[in-house]
């Protein structure tokens, strides 16, 4: 049924017979059989088929005639298409001509700015330079009058001015560092520092004349600390220090002669008694001369340390024969000097320090924190290589205890509570006081020496009293003798 009502429809509607073919083919879609078999399900409904063609040609030119107006709607809209896209096109290059224009100003501004800022930099530049000169050109100025300021104070010898004058000079020639190639400059700085070394000449003249041949003050207290302050702002302080020392020193070498009964080891407390009194006179009359940061009194303590300590070392190596006693007793003096010493100058150990470290990397000035040299070890140290001579007489002071010891017989009956010979505890007592002494006059090789010497007498004690005192055939009397050696022994080896 569908076949015929196709080659019946094909027929009415006027298809080309070489057309039905394909477009039998294209009826061949199961869908579009459908759709014809429910429009002519059976013969009968043939007879609309008439109306059914009109209808669909209707609807076909209705298609055709949406087809037209859309075509004409798509040309017209391509039409404007393409007129937006040259408008755009149009804005674009407007645009990147307005880029290139501000570009080529940006560059031309950025050049005006380099110019201004070389101008500027230039006028910087010759304001600095301008600056500068007008600065040095002022302290040159300031320096030529300073020069002749102080030539004309170091001629009249006013000495206290002339040293605010040396610190106005010594500060305006550091600014030149950089001008010796500038003849005038440098010919000012040369006349300058020659001007200097003159005036600290003699500013240091002027204070060695205030004294005599014999260290006595004799000139005018205020000019020579008025010198002494010049002397300082030219730093020549070195110069009058050592001067006033080595003045000081030469009636403590004319004393103290090697030979002199005077300067020998059992006398050493005379040599701390001269100093003691050179500082008393200074501390009266001599102080005042001098500025207190130049601590000349512990610059003149210092020289006599050093004298002394020569002195007593080449006098103890010269000397035939020196007593224990003596030598420990000089120690002793020296030992309580060198403490007085620091304690005069307020010379302290640093916190944290221990005391078998060297004292000069120990010490400090209580009052500033500054390190300091201790006077500690100062004049000792002459009798570090003569400490043999107190270790021999303290073996010979053992041996001889010793001795008496074994001399001595054993009272057992005596004291019933006695648990150890008496012996013992004497010897062991000896061995401290023997101790503490060296202990407070050297903790170097000596007390090695001294511990070896204890072990020889506790060896030489026990060989010597304890099994010397043993009974050769013990009988049961012997019992308590006995006991009283060993418990001896025990308690020396404890």
């Amino acid at each position: 049924m569908t076949q015929q009502l196709s080659s019946r429809q094909q027929g009415a509607v006027g298809i080309p017979p070489h057309k039905q073919h394909s477009a039998k083919a294209a009826s061949e879609s199961p869908s579009d059989r459908q759709h014809i078999d429910s429009m002519f399900p059976d013969e009968a409904s043939l007879e609309g088929i008439e109306v059914v063609a009109d209808n669909m040609r209707r609807r076909l030119s209705a298609l055709h005639e949406s087809m037209h107006t859309l075509l004409r709607a798509q040309s017209a809209n391509a039409g404007h298409q393409q007129q937006s896209i040259e408008a755009t096109r149009a804005a674009i290059d407007d645009l990147y001509q307005r880029i290139s224009e501000m570009r080529t100003k940006a560059r031309t501004s950025e050049r005006m700015v380099l110019d201004i800022t070389q101008d500027i930099k230039a006028l910087d530049f010759a304001k600095r330079n301008l600056t500068q000169t007008t600065t040095t050109m002022r302290r040159l100025q300031m320096l030529i009058a300073a020069v002749r300021q102080l030539r004309q104070l170091k001629t009249q010898k006013r000495w206290g001015e002339a040293a605010a004058v040396v610190e106005a000079v010594s500060g305006l020639t550091e600014g030149f560092s950089g001008f010796e190639r500038v003849r005038p400059v440098a010919s000012l700085l040369a006349d300058a520092q020659g001007l200097q070394k003159e005036t600290a000449s003699l500013a240091a003249a002027e204070v060695e004349r205030g004294f005599d041949a014999q260290g006595l003050l004799t000139g005018d207290t205020q000019t020579m600390r008025a010198a002494c302050e010049c002397v300082q702002a030219l730093g020549a302080q070195d110069r009058v220090v050592g001067f006033y020392c080595k003045l000081q020193m030469r009636a403590y070498s004319a004393i103290f002669q090697l030979n002199d009964d005077v300067s020998q080891l059992e006398n050493v407390s005379r040599r701390y008694a001269w100093l003691r009194r050179i500082l008393r006179n200074y501390a009266e009359t001599h102080a005042a001369v001098f500025p207190d940061p130049w601590r000349v009194s512990e610059q003149l303590s210092r020289r006599f340390a050093e004298a002394t300590r020569d002195q007593l070392g080449e006098l103890m190596a010269t000397r035939e024969a020196v007593g224990a006693e003596q030598l420990m007793a000089a120690l002793a003096d020296t030992l309580a000097f060198e403490t007085q010493c620091n304690k005069k100058f307020g010379i302290v150990a640093a916190k944290g320090s221990d005391s078998s470290d060297a004292p000069d990397r120990l010490s400090v000035y209580e009052a500033s924190g500054e390190p300091a040299v201790s006077f500690v070890g100062s004049i000792s140290c002459a009798f570090e290589p003569y400490m043999a001579i107190f270790i021999r007489g303290e073996q010979a002071k053992f041996n001889a205890l010793i001795a008496r010891f074994q001399a001595a017989p054993i009272a057992v009956d005596d004291d019933p509570s006695l648990s150890v010979l008496a012996s013992s505890t004497d010897l062991l007592y000896q061995f401290r006081e023997s101790l503490r002494q060296c202990a407070s006059l050297s903790t170097g090789q000596a007390m090695f020496d001294l511990a070896s010497v204890f072990s020889q007498s506790l060896s030489s004690y026990a060989r010597s009293v304890l099994i010397h005192k043993l009974p050769s055939e013990p009988q049961l009397d012997d019992l308590k003798h006995v006991c009283l050696i060993v418990n001896t022994a025990d308690y020396c080896a404890s």
